[in-house]
């Protein structure tokens, strides 16, 4: 989930003097990954131990929350 917000750009012009006059294009974004904080398993990884020669599974997740903050900017 996320969203973000453009503050300037070629159609959006402030004025002289503005301190986003100077950029072509900028924007702040921000975004949540893993929102419910599920632990989701993709794959499973087989092992084999070396003394009994049975196989586990051991599972691949993917990732956990992660927030995640992005500043674009283009002068």
């Amino acid at each position: 989930m996320g969203i973000s917000y453009i503050f300037a750009n070629e159609k959006n012009k402030h004025p002289e003097g503005h301190w986003l006059h100077k950029f072509k294009e900028f924007s702040v974004g921000f975004e949540i990954f893993n929102v419910f904080n599920n632990q989701n398993s993709i794959t499973n990884t087989w092992v084999r131990d070396v003394d009994t020669h049975r196989q586990f599974a051991v599972p691949t997740y993917l990732t956990s929350r992660v927030l995640n903050l992005k500043f674009e900017m283009r002068f």
